[in-house]
């Protein structure tokens, strides 16, 4: 593990290319300031303006730790799965079409989606649609999402781990 603080110039980069996606839409327009760069052997974590922002594998994505980006995660279309479905996608399965309760907001076939559990709407994991909204609700089985990050994987159990170092140093 490697952890270092990026240059202004590479703070500034990275939250330009963060900007790019829509679930980044209406970040602070300001400089970032202390962008904490935590880098394990497959994936890169950021602080960035009180955020904690994973890239893994060329996909940027939030961490599903609701603490530190809740209104990240909540403009993130999601699939909200059964709670027969929860502890599969909590080890890491992917999402299969039967346990898809509900699909909020829309979104294309590559995209990033959330995926919630029905009871509470706690975000579970970060996946990468393998169908369309529109599609996903024309079919009745089959794999829909690709699983990269769910709760109690190692990048969540990193942030945990670190809360100490991502939360010094936080500009307000």
């Amino acid at each position: 593990m490697k952890v270092n603080y990026l240059s202004k110039r590479d703070a500034g980069q990275l939250l330009e290319r963060i900007r790019r996606f829509s679930w980044a839409e209406g970040i602070d327009a300001g400089k970032p300031r202390n962008v904490l760069r935590i880098m394990e052997d497959d994936f890169t974590l950021y602080r960035i303006l009180g955020y904690v922002i994973c890239e893994r594998g060329g996909a940027i994505f939030p961490t599903v730790h609701e603490e530190y980006n809740r209104e990240l995660l909540d403009r993130i279309p999601a699939l909200v799965v059964d709670m027969g479905a929860v502890p599969h996608i909590a080890r890491g399965a992917d999402v299969m079409r039967p346990g898809v309760r509900n699909v909020r907001g829309s979104f294309k076939e590559d995209e990033i989606v959330v995926v919630r559990d029905e009871r509470n709407l706690k975000p579970l994991s970060i996946c990468i649609a393998l169908e369309g909204s529109e599609r996903l609700k024309e079919i009745e089985k089959g794999r829909v999402a690709k699983n990269i990050h769910h709760v109690n994987d190692r990048i969540w159990r990193l942030v945990r781990d670190l809360r100490h170092l991502i939360e010094r140093g936080q500009s307000p």
